[in-house]
């Protein structure tokens, strides 16, 4: 059956050894299973059954219940399956990550964030540089640029804390780093400004608008103005 495994199957599998399954034999129920895998008990009894009777996993009868331990079997599986995705992602980004759109005004929202303490304090270690208090405010007219800012989560980034002071808790902060060019990419100009797209636990935006932090007021040094048109691309953290 190896070669008909299909989903479910390689999620249950997953399941199993991030519980440590690999190791000993773990208690599991098949309507814990189901949860996993989304899917009624009866279809997570079936799963089971068939991941035994291809040697992927040993089940133990304790009492009413299950004790199940991965086989080497079943780990070769989930670790030619985690190589081929690895390839997979790793491949999908060997193309350049790019963003085009025109500066907008923000709500004011950044000057007030980048000028907290203890954001500023990790930009700093983390970054290489304090920024420049407020953020440059770009509007994604085009889908294929929308569709790639929803999909940015999948990129590396540098994590910047959450924290709290006396007032409030401020979220975490995902720093994207990647360079400012004015103008479109097509008609590049000589000017590449250090930056970083930045992705907020909490922010009134959605996938059509980035905000960006620089070490300098990119408005200033580019001579930009609301309205003309930027290219944003991500640099390679690997």
């Amino acid at each position: 059956m190896e070669g008909n495994l299909n989903y479910f199957h390689f999620l249950t599998l997953a399941h199993l050894l991030s519980l440590g399954a690999k190791e000993t034999h773990t208690e599991i129920t098949s309507g814990q299973i189901s949860k996993v895998i989304q899917r009624s008990q009866q279809t997570a009894s079936k799963v089971l059954i068939e991941l035994e009777k291809d040697n992927l996993i040993e089940r133990i009868k304790n009492n009413k219940k299950f004790k199940i331990k991965v086989t080497q079997e079943g780990f070769e599986v989930i670790k030619e399956l985690h190589s081929m995705m690895k390839t997979a992602i790793d491949s999908s980004r060997g193309k350049r990550v790019i963003f085009k759109g025109k500066i907008v005004t923000g709500m004011g929202e950044g000057s007030y964030y980048m000028s907290k303490k203890g954001y500023k304090d990790q930009f700093r270690e983390k970054l290489g540089y304090e920024p420049f208090p407020g953020t440059l405010n770009v509007k994604l007219e085009e889908q294929i640029y929308k569709d790639t800012k929803r999909e940015i989560t999948s990129y590396p980034s540098i994590y910047i804390h959450g924290f709290k002071d006396e007032n409030r808790t401020f979220g975490w902060v995902k720093c994207y780093p990647t360079i400012l060019i004015p103008g479109n990419k097509e008609n590049y100009e000589k000017m590449e400004i250090e930056s970083s797209i930045l992705l907020l636990e909490r922010t009134h935006h959605n996938n059509s608008l980035v905000e960006v932090i620089s070490p300098v007021c990119i408005k200033e040094t580019a001579s930009l103005k609301n309205g003309d048109i930027v290219t944003i691309e991500l640099k390679d953290l690997d």
